[in-house]
């Protein structure tokens, strides 16, 4: 058997025996390494190398010496002890001579254990795949991509910081703002931004809850064409084609019935000189449409890169959390659960502002009164990863409302969490037959309340 072909058949997964070996002799060399090591011990191939490490962890977090007498001391009767201990430990102390390129040996080890670990998920699909166990191929393919999402999840770590470096960042932030510098996107409705402190942040997720009908595509279209005038913008629909966007992105930037752009009457001649002047605006705009149905946390991540680096990108829209495929999970619950916490990780990865359009359940057409958190599906998930949810509530819009004149094109989104700020509701007016949804520039109107209803509180 040639060499080659005896190689194929072993697969040894990826490893780097030396720089693990490099790490520990740099720990045993110098014991104030450790406060720059951030490596846990299962990412170490060798059992050897990773019980090593993990003594030495061991050591230093109960705040006692570590070297080659007092580690094997502390492994003396382990598993790997085979009665050549010191001998192992004295070589290993002796792998390199100094600490200098530790945080290159550092990132090999973590970079051969991303590679077991595609491999393993590989396989576990593989295995799946021959087994399906009355899993569908498209099942399947979901489970593997949402695998791969999760490696590709990557938690930031910061070091402590004294006061004074976090003061002197904070004064620069102070003088920015001073002069004008808000490093907030501004979502072009001022009474949004106002809740939000100028706008959306980078890093941050913002969910926008709603039923059917009250106008949540609407105004996630207008934060998009807002935004986009001066940041760049994806737009993910797995609701609703290109198309469909374009008629209502046409009907708002001209101010045109959504009902004359369907109709495309050619002797309409006011209706087309509109459409004219909406395309040159729109052709202005730096915003990206996608319209994939049911893609997966993978997907996204994909398109949100590759966007990224064709175009740049600084806010992603997700039309809308529930229609996103399952991350392989139990439940649904836990499905959500890793694909909220997954669209946090991207906002945090690439540095950008995302918002997530969430459907509420039918429980919010039951009464006529404020939405409330506990109406978003899956709410727990929800509110344990964003950093604002907003519901919005158009009263012509639920079944129970009296439709009266005074609440005509009324709509009001209410900030329900904020985790770093403020609660309130911004009033909004909301043009269905143009796709339109501003600020409400008139006094807030009031609602009769009933024994039957209840009032807007």
């Amino acid at each position: 058997m040639k060499r080659d072909e005896f190689t194929a058949i072993l697969r040894v997964p990826p490893h780097s025996v030396e720089a693990e070996a490099s790490i520990i002799s740099a720990l045993l060399l110098d014991s104030e390494a450790i406060n720059r090591v951030r490596i846990e011990p299962e990412l170490f191939y060798s059992s050897f190398n990773r019980a090593v490490y993990a003594a030495i962890l061991r050591l230093a977090s109960l705040g006692q010496p570590f070297d080659v007498i007092t580690v094997c001391e502390a492994m003396t009767g382990s598993e790997v002890d085979d009665g050549t201990l010191l001998v192992q430990l004295n070589t290993l102390a002796q792998y390199v001579p100094s600490a200098a390129n530790l945080h290159r040996y550092v990132e090999i080890v973590r970079e051969k254990a991303l590679l077991r670990s595609m491999i393993a998920a590989s396989d576990e699909l593989a295995t799946k795949a021959f087994n399906p166990q009355e899993k569908t191929p498209a099942q399947l393919l979901d489970e593997g991509q949402m695998a791969l999402a999760k490696l590709a999840t990557v938690k930031n770590k910061r070091d402590p910081q004294h006061i004074n470096q976090s003061l002197a960042d904070y004064l620069t932030l102070l003088t920015d703002l001073s002069e004008g510098k808000n490093p907030a996107i501004s979502t072009g409705l001022n009474g949004l931004d106002r809740l939000l402190n100028g706008g959306i942040r980078r890093g941050e997720m913002m969910v926008i809850g709603a039923r059917p009908k009250h106008g949540k595509t609407a105004l996630a279209l207008a934060l998009a064409r807002n935004m986009a005038r001066d940041y760049s913008v994806l737009f993910i629909s797995q609701e609703m084609p290109v198309m469909q966007l374009m008629h209502r992105h046409t009907a708002a930037m001209g101010t045109v019935d959504l009902g004359r752009i369907l109709r495309a009457d050619a002797t309409d001649q006011g209706m087309w000189e509109r459409v004219s002047e909406a395309a040159e605006k729109l052709g202005r705009l730096n915003l990206v449409h996608d319209d994939q149905s049911a893609q997966s946390l993978l997907d996204i991540r994909r398109k949100a890169m590759q966007v990224k680096r064709q175009h740049g990108l600084d806010v992603l829209f997700v039309d809308f959390l529930q229609l996103m495929q399952g991350a392989g999970e139990d439940n649904r619950n836990r499905e959500l659960d890793v694909i909220s916490n997954g669209l946090k990780a991207l906002a945090m990865d690439l540095q950008i502002g995302v918002v997530v359009l969430s459907q509420m359940s039918r429980k919010a057409d039951e009464s006529y009164h404020h939405p409330t958190m506990t109406y978003l599906r899956d709410s727990g998930a929800i509110e344990a990863a964003a950093d604002q949810i907003a519901l919005l509530f158009t009263d012509h819009a639920h079944p129970l409302s009296q439709k009266t004149d005074n609440f005509k094109g009324y709509s009001q989104l209410e900030i329900v969490a904020h985790r770093n700020g403020g609660t309130g509701v911004v009033p909004l007016h909301f043009q269905g037959m143009y796709q339109q949804i501003g600020d409400w520039g008139a006094p807030i109107p009031e609602r009769q309340t009933s024994r039957t209803t209840r009032g807007m509180d």
